[in-house]
Formats: C-alpha cells, sequence, structure tokens
C-alpha cells in the first residue's frame, strides 16, 4: 500500500506541467457539491484564448496552438490556473489506485465562444461520480503518502527545510484519529495540515514570498515605458489592483487559520450552494487564434453572456456527460 501511496503522489506531482503552446489568460470554475446525489460538478470556463507569442526555434505559435487545441477537445483535457495550469489528462494509461479515482472522472466539452468583449474563450463540464467514496480514497492515499514527503528536506542549497519531529508527531496524531487532510463540502473546500509552530512560520513564510515574486513578475513590465522607468509608487498602486495574484485574493473567498498544531487552508463558504474561483486576466490576450480558426470555418458561439453559461451548467447537471472521442474509447 505505501508503494501505491508514493507512485500516485508522483502521479500527482507530474500533473504540473505546461499546457504547451495553447494558453489563456482568465479562468473562471464554479463548484457544486451534490451531497445527496453523491456527486461533484465542475463548470470550467477558459478566458482569452490564445497562442503563446514565443516558443521553440523554427516553431509556429499558431499551429502549434491549433495543434494543442485539437489534442485537448479530443482527450478531453482539464488545466486550472494561469501560470503554473494543472494539466489533467483523463485518458492517461494509469495502474493502481490512481486508475480508480480516474474512472469516477467524467469531461465533457463544451463549445468554443465568445464572450460579450467579443474574447474567444471555451468551456468544459467536469463531474466526479461516487464523490464519497473518491475523497475518502484520495485522502487515503494521500495520507500515505505525506509522511514520507515529510522525511525529505525540501528547498535548494543552504535554504533547505527540514521538517521537525513534532510535525512528523502531529500528522501521525492527526490519522491516527481517523481525520481527513481533505475536507469538501457544499461551498467550500479545506486543506488541514497538522504541523508545529516552526514549520507553519516557514510554511506561511514560503507562501508569500511566492506571492510576492509572482506579484513583482507581474508589475516589473508595467515600471518601464519605452526603456524608461516609470514613477513608481502610483504605477505599482494601480497595477496591483489588476494584477491576477491580487485579484485572486480579492475576488475569491478564501481564509487561512491557524490553530493549536493545525493550519487549516481554506476556499468559499461553507454552507453555499456553489463554489465559484475567479482567476483574473493578466492582459496577454490576442485574437491570433481566434481569427483563424473563424476563417477555418471552427463552430463559435458568438457574445454567449452569464446567464446562458450558466444555463448550460444547469443542463448538464441534469443529465450524463457526452465524453470527448478518445475518453470514450478508454471507457
Amino acid at each position: 500500500m505505501h508503494r501505491h501511496s508514493c507512485s500516485f503522489v508522483a502521479w500527482l506531482l507530474s500533473l504540473l506541467l505546461l499546457t504547451g503552446c495553447l494558453e489563456f489568460d482568465a479562468q473562471d470554475l464554479t463548484i457544486v457539491h451534490d451531497a445527496k446525489a453523491d456527486r461533484i460538478d465542475v463548470h470550467v470556463v477558459y478566458r482569452g484564448l490564445h497562442c503563446e507569442r514565443v516558443i521553440g526555434l523554427g516553431e509556429d505559435p499558431l499551429a502549434k496552438a491549433l495543434t494543442d487545441l485539437a489534442s485537448a477537445r479530443d482527450a478531453g483535457f482539464v488545466c486550472i490556473g494561469r501560470n503554473w495550469p494543472l494539466q489533467f489528462d483523463p485518458t492517461r494509461v494509469v495502474q493502481g489506485p490512481a486508475a480508480t479515482l480516474l474512472a469516477r472522472i467524467d469531461v465533457e466539452n463544451g463549445s468554443l465562444f465568445t464572450d460579450a468583449d467579443g474574447v474567444l474563450c471555451a468551456q468544459q463540464f467536469v463531474r466526479i461520480r461516487e464523490a464519497r467514496a473518491f475523497l475518502q480514497q484520495l485522502d487515503t492515499l494521500v495520507a500515505l503518502g505525506l509522511p514520507k514527503l515529510l522525511e525529505q528536506p525540501v528547498g535548494e542549497g543552504g535554504t533547505q527545510h527540514e521538517f521537525d519531529d513534532t510535525t512528523r508527531e502531529l500528522l501521525t496524531e492527526f490519522l491516527r484519529g481517523g481525520q481527513r487532510l481533505l475536507q469538501v463540502e457544499p461551498g467550500r473546500i479545506e486543506i488541514r495540515l497538522p504541523c508545529s509552530d516552526r514549520d507553519h512560520r516557514w510554511a506561511k513564510d514560503q507562501l508569500f514570498e511566492g506571492l510576492v515574486e509572482q506579484l513583482m513578475g507581474e508589475l516589473r513590465p508595467r515600471l518601464v515605458a519605452d526603456g524608461k522607468a516609470v514613477p513608481a509608487e502610483p504605477v505599482m498602486i494601480a497595477a496591483c489592483r489588476t494584477s491576477p495574484t491580487f485579484r485572486f485574493f480579492a475576488d475569491n473567498e478564501w481564509s487561512l487559520v491557524r490553530e493549536p498544531g493545525l493550519t487549516r487552508l481554506a476556499l468559499g463558504v461553507k454552507g453555499a450552494d456553489l463554489l465559484p474561483i475567479r482567476i483574473a486576466a493578466g492582459g496577454d490576450y490576442d485574437d491570433t487564434l481566434l481569427r483563424e480558426l473563424r476563417q477555418r470555418g471552427e463552430p463559435i458561439d458568438e457574445r454567449l453572456g452569464a446567464d446562458e453559461l450558466e444555463r448550460r451548467f444547469t443542463a448538464f447537471r441534469g443529465r450524463d456527460a457526452v465524453l470527448p472521442p478518445r475518453l470514450a474509447e478508454r471507457r
């Protein structure tokens, strides 16, 4: 079982992949946990589909983006996140517990469409069937693999961090008591991390250092105009208000709570009907891909509004998923 848990954690880590030349500028997710029906339905909306401007030498970004789009729709790839997307391939051949988890996930591709501003978008519908069993197995596998991860130092060179014995003991007692590391309920997702005060402070430092680095990367291009530095304070204030990193914390309900021996990180509002997650645009969109798709005669629904997107998600929740070709073959 430990062998399976370690391979499962490796599989999870291997999902952190770049999406290739096809990118999207923003994303909306709507998660509905229907406890009575024992399922989780997710509406994934990709906003600002475009091709990466610079790729490998000799490669055509537009041609590569078109190939990526066709492959993604054929298999039902699901991507989450703007700059570091989590790419999930439901057709991937896996063994052991991961195969059982994959068998409970359905994906349906919605249409390509433009929003009210004429920006190219896409949508998908994702369903987790037998959600209680799925979440229990996922939690169990992570619980079995986590102690192994805590034995290894993290970081590079002189900045490596080693988790202390107190954290390992707290994790053991937490799991022995039958508690879950991952809690999913209507309107809310919570990650629970038993750890010492020292390791909690380190993890919090890493989180916010990473956010600052990401934010500065988004702001840096705005601090230079025509090769000259511009006044930093007003530009940074304005840029912060529109940066994807800043907007994530402003647009979404989240919490970081410390209790004795336990850290809770959560998204959403407990008891709400649904959990919306918004990842704001970074301004990278251009319409090259949209113009090419139109020239090729690709079906695109024009100017879909929020009401129509909601209607389509509601319709999906009342029927079985229509799987994309390659996923349907696997099933």
